[in-house]
């Protein structure tokens, strides 16, 4: 079955092209702009990943071929496969499977039918089969309804009131939660079982105290995906099951357990989702730990090698991330108790962008800067690679809103006239007037690492 999955970008360094430089397929142009340049991967390794393997899904589901759907997934999750960037291969393979089904549920649900919806689901659970001795296919079919579920929170007025609408999702999320209940996680060691679960706890009997000992278990068993540390963070908001002190205990508490993976960096996955939805969340932040975690991330962990694929793609989802921050959250937490003290961790947040671009930008994935993607549930990259004019657009938007955010960055060194140029080996820059290609190296904008400045390491305790 192993030949089902498609093979993932190897792990060894690839040397970048020179800055102008258009030779290499992945990097088939640069953005050259108001005296920057960078090179630009239009289609990174996580991208192209991740759309294979949904590709897969997609084409198995199309064909009916449930008993290697099944396969697959089991190989995935048993094996615990990762993209380059840590998001789970069994997760994008349901995706691909689930794409047509929630194309179909999302038609019903923009025309405010509720019955065309469960008809959609019973539909494909019939063509799935008997899903009480298969888990994964009870995951599959758990997941068309979680999708439902989500489409139906988010659905305009579509003829049904706002009553009707929560409603038909709570009873996708029951019907969800009844799928996956003759498999549990621990019993099949399961780590997508364990996610979906998680994504059930709000049906769950008494969801409050069952939190922590579902989310903790998910993460033990799949340590190096984010976006299980994101979905608990989310999961820990007031606006959710928890409370800020609640929350600011737990990420504390996951960056000691895995210390191993992430270093102090599960703190800043666990808060990342909660500031960019709730600002006010800044007033309840230990900065210093946000930013120490952050520097873990980016660093490889401790132990860990730099994936070059990996950390080219958090440089440039941290960047974009930090750049949309606001820089005053004050008067977005009136009435929250966020003040002063939520301004200044976010201006502290805020500024670590320059660092992050200066000492691990080295070249450009536009998808990651356009459309809000920064905000989005997972890290990864779109799995969709568009085609045609929204290829186009897609890369213009994200090109267009990096490009402001680098000219803001080294804004004194452009009005010095000088041109900042991404290379492999860091960030240099060309005199003004000069008419040599010859590169100075700005030792300068290098924010200094915290391995080297002259502090002691933060106390999660």
């Amino acid at each position: 079955m192993s030949r089902l999955l498609p093979r993932l970008p190897g792990l060894s360094r690839r040397r970048l092209p020179a800055p102008l430089s258009a030779s290499d397929a992945g990097l088939p142009g640069a953005c050259t702009s108001a005296g920057i340049e960078i090179p630009i991967r239009e289609v990174p390794p996580e991208q192209a990943a991740c759309a294979r393997l949904v590709d897969l899904g997609r084409s198995l589901a199309r064909q009916d071929r449930w008993a290697a759907l099944g396969d697959a997934l089991g190989e995935a999750d048993g094996s615990r496969q990762l993209t380059p960037a840590g998001t789970p291969v069994a997760r994008l393979i349901c995706d691909g499977a689930l794409e047509d089904v929630t194309a179909r549920a999302a038609a019903s649900v923009a025309q405010g039918d509720l019955e065309g919806t469960l008809a959609t689901m019973r539909g494909f659970i019939a063509a799935l089969g008997a899903t009480t001795e298969d888990p994964f296919k009870a995951l599959l079919a758990a997941r068309a309804h979680l999708a439902a579920a989500r489409l139906w929170r988010r659905a305009g007025p579509c003829g049904l009131t706002e009553v009707q609408r929560a409603a038909a999702a709570r009873d996708h999320m029951d019907a969800a939660h009844l799928l996956l209940r003759p498999h549990p996680p621990s019993q099949h060691g399961s780590a997508a079982l364990a996610a979906a679960r998680c994504a059930v706890i709000e049906v769950l009997p008494d969801p409050v105290s069952r939190l922590a000992t579902e989310f903790e278990a998910l993460i033990a068993a799949e340590p190096a995906c984010p976006e299980h540390l994101r979905a608990y963070g989310r999961a820990l908001c007031p606006a959710r099951f928890g409370t800020w002190p609640g929350l600011e205990r737990a990420a504390r508490r996951l960056a000691m357990l895995t210390r191993a993976t992430w270093g102090g960096g599960a703190y800043t996955w666990i808060w990342l989702d909660v500031l960019a939805s709730q600002p006010e969340g800044f007033g309840h932040l230990d900065a210093e730990l946000f930013t120490a975690g952050l520097h873990d991330i980016l660093d490889g962990g401790p132990g860990h090698p730099v994936d070059p694929q990996r950390h080219q793609h958090l440089a440039n989802f941290f960047a974009a991330w930090s750049a949309a921050r606001p820089t005053v959250v004050s008067r977005a937490g009136a009435g929250t108790g966020a003040g002063s003290g939520a301004d200044e961790a976010c201006a502290q947040v805020t500024s670590c962008l320059g660092w992050v671009v200066t000492d691990h930008l080295r070249e450009l994935h536009p998808a990651l800067w356009g459309g809000g993607q920064p905000d989005a549930p997972s890290p990864a990259a779109p799995t969709c690679v568009p085609t045609g004019p929204d290829q186009d657009a897609a890369k213009k938007a994200g090109t267009a809103t990096a490009r402001a955010v680098l000219e803001k960055v080294f804004a004194d060194q452009l009005a010095r006239g000088r041109s900042v140029i991404f290379t492999e080996d860091g960030i240099a820059l060309r005199p003004a007037g000069s008419a040599s290609c010859t590169l100075a190296p700005c030792a300068a904008l290098a924010y200094p690492r915290r391995n080297l400045r002259d502090e002691d390491p933060p106390c999660l305790t």
